[in-house]
């Protein structure tokens, strides 16, 4: 899973925005925002562009990339 609030970071802290990056992937930039949203899928391609884009470093990638989805923990 994508690390929504991470990504949304990077691309502000890169100057950039979903509407720059979108062509580059390529999608719309509402599609784009699905993706980092974890609305739909994102795949191996997309995420390479996205990680020259944001300049993530190979070290970087399981922060951003590699979130588990967190499960329901409240007791009965």
């Amino acid at each position: 899973m994508v690390n929504t609030a991470k990504v949304k970071g990077r691309i502000v802290e890169k100057g950039k925005t979903i509407q720059m990056i979108a062509p580059k992937i390529p999608c719309s930039p509402y599609t784009l925002g699905q993706k980092i949203g974890n609305e739909t899928p994102m795949n191996l391609d997309e995420v390479i562009v996205l990680c020259d884009e944001l300049e993530i470093k190979q070290e970087e990638f399981p922060e951003f990339f590699l979130q588990r989805k967190l499960q329901n923990t409240t007791k009965n």
